[in-house]
Formats: C-alpha cells, structure tokens, sequence
C-alpha cells in the first residue's frame, strides 16, 4: 500500500521514495511545468542526512513491486521547516535532467535554487502560496549553494521562491553574487527596483506574473498590482534585463473581451521589446473551474510570432551563438505546443 502522509519517527530508517513529476514544483493548481523540483530535492537531502533509505526516481522508471518495497511514497512537498533544509544533492537527484530543455535558462546548463519559501506577497487567489509563511535563507548561505552550481558545470541560475526577497537582503545578495560569474534569474512583482544594478549583478530575466489586463480581475484574484504597473516591465528592460510575463486566460467572470485585451497587451509588450518572452496558463483556483470558453486565448499569445515588429526586436537581441539558441528553443516550443 502506498503511503505518503504522516511525520516519521525520530530514530526509525524507513524507506524512502521520490517520484517527482510535472506538478511538484508548480503554485498553480492547472499548469503542468517539467522543471527541476527545488524543494523536493532539499526535503529528499533532509531525510538522506537523517539517515533514512531514500531512492529518487520518476514514474516512468518504476513497477509496481517498487511501490510495495518502501514504506512512503512523496510526489509533492511535505512542508518540512523551510530553514531545517540542507542544500540539495544535485547529482542524486539528476538536476541536470532538467538543465537544458527548459525556457527559464539561456545559458545552459541550468539549475533552480530556492532562496525563500513562498512569496512575500502571497495573497493571490489562484497560488498555492497563498497565506504560507515566508521564509528566508541567510545570504551566504544562498551564495555558498550559487557557488556549488557553478562548480557542478552550471552556467545560469533560476531562484524558484515564489517571489525572490527584497530590501537590503537583496541589497546584499547583489553585492556577493556579483563575485560569483554567473548569470541567474527569479520571480519577482512588479515594484519599483534598481533594475540596472540587479543587471550589474549578473541577473538576466525577470519573471513578472502580469495575469490579467483587467482591474477587476487584479481585485478579485487579490494580484495587488495595476495594469500601469507594466512600467516596470518596461523600466527593467531599458536596464538591459530580459522581461518574461506571465498571464492567465479562463476567469470565470472574464468574457472574450477581457481575454482579448489581456492577449492585446502581452502582445503590445512583446513587439516593443519591453517583454521578451510570455507564457500563459488557464485559470483554475483552489475550489473553481476556469470559464472553458476562454481556454483558446492560451495559446493565441503565440499568434506574435506573426509580427515583424517583435522579429526586428528579436534580431537586435541577438549578440551571440546562446542568443541563437535560446530563440530557437523558444520557436520550438511555441511551433509544437497544443
């Protein structure tokens, strides 16, 4: 029988099994995302210095027989105390599965790090952040896991915090991993930063989630942003940073109208080369559907590859053969997805 619930015992080994898939390093509740599960492999690092039998393996590698010989299957975070996490062994748990096949790293290849838990915000109605507590790594400590990337062969670095720290923790972290040499990005709101000195520093994008173009979806989702806080989608890439936005289609109460001022505005965006990348996902909150209706406006986003507006933004972006291959991954993508 499998079991995954439930605290283990102090000073009893159990057999451990990891089985990371696309949801277990996902906030929302619908999209899928196949990246390195960050906080997985810190709780797996937990158990394994505790002493306990922890394999780590997907789905697709496992039989029935290997449910039946462990004693707890984990497919999602437990909640382990964020600060009690050691840093994790990237070489167990096969990070470099997901070291090139991804958008968030140009530079590959590429790792996740998590340098607080939840979002600092975390008020957002469709996020699994919602009223966690938010927890923070000391710098150095951060650092010192940078450094051991870049050891392992790793050129970029994504910070997977549901939103990365700010004030003079930021302040800090600049100052230190601009020692380091490597390039890194993370999430972040859209607020009023020193772009061009997070630029100095080493970071190259910034993953804005931007939602909805319509204030009333911003109230009801509680994104607590306006749509002219776009500014700063725009002020980040004057500093030579590279914008990716995030939206969302599928609100129950939005109509095709709204859906298609949203699509409007990721599209505006990423023809002035303000943003130079988007996503969009479909609305599912913790105890609602999303509006099916809306669901094609998803993928429209990808109808700007249509622009020759946004090409000439995407030629003058090009400085050398990384450039080259982050756009071709990208035509990829939007050329095979659904």
């Amino acid at each position: 029988m499998e079991r995954r619930s439930g605290r283990i015992p102090t000073g009893v080994e159990v057999k451990i099994l990891y089985c990371p898939n696309e949801y277990s390093q996902q906030r929302q509740f619908e999209r899928p995302a196949n990246i390195y599960p960050i906080l997985m492999a810190m709780e797996c690092e937990y158990y394994r210095k505790q002493g306990h039998h922890v394999a780590w393996r997907t789905d697709k590698t496992l039989t029935g027989h290997d449910y039946v010989w462990y004693d707890k299957v984990i497919r999602e975070p437990e909640g382990i105390y964020f600060l009690d996490l050691p840093k994790p062994d990237r070489i167990f748990t096969h990070a470099m599965d997901y070291a090139y096949d991804n958008g968030n790293f140009k530079y590959t290849p590429g790792t996740y790090i998590q340098a607080a838990s939840g979002c600092w915000w975390g008020k957002c109605s469709f996020c699994v952040e919602k009223d966690k507590p938010y927890i923070v790594r000391e710098v150095d400590d951060v650092i010192e896991e940078i450094n051991e990337c870049k050891s392992l062969g790793y050129r970029e670095i994504f910070d997977d915090s549901g939103t990365f720290p700010i004030g003079g923790w930021l302040d800090e972290f600049c100052d230190k991993v601009s020692k380091v040499g490597i390039r890194w990005s993370c999430n972040m709101r859209l607020i009023d930063l020193d772009y061009k000195r997070l630029r100095s520093a080493g970071c190259r994008m910034l993953l804005f989630g931007l939602e909805s173009a319509s204030p009333k979806t911003n109230i009801l989702i509680q994104k607590g942003v306006k749509v002219e806080d776009i500014k700063y989608i725009k002020k980040a890439s004057e500093a030579g940073l590279d914008p990716h936005i995030a939206c969302m289609f599928g609100y129950p109460w939005e109509t095709d109208k709204d859906s298609i001022r949203t699509l409007r505005l990721v599209h505006y965006l990423l023809k002035k080369g303000y943003a130079k990348t988007a996503q969009a996902s479909f609305y599912c909150g913790k105890d609602e559907q999303g509006n099916e209706s809306q669901r094609k406006y998803v993928k429209r986003i990808y109808d700007v590859w249509r622009s020759p507006a946004f090409w000439l933004n995407k030629l003058h972006d090009i400085k050398d053969t990384d450039d080259i291959k982050y756009l071709w991954r990208a035509i990829k993508k939007g050329i095979m997805r659904d």
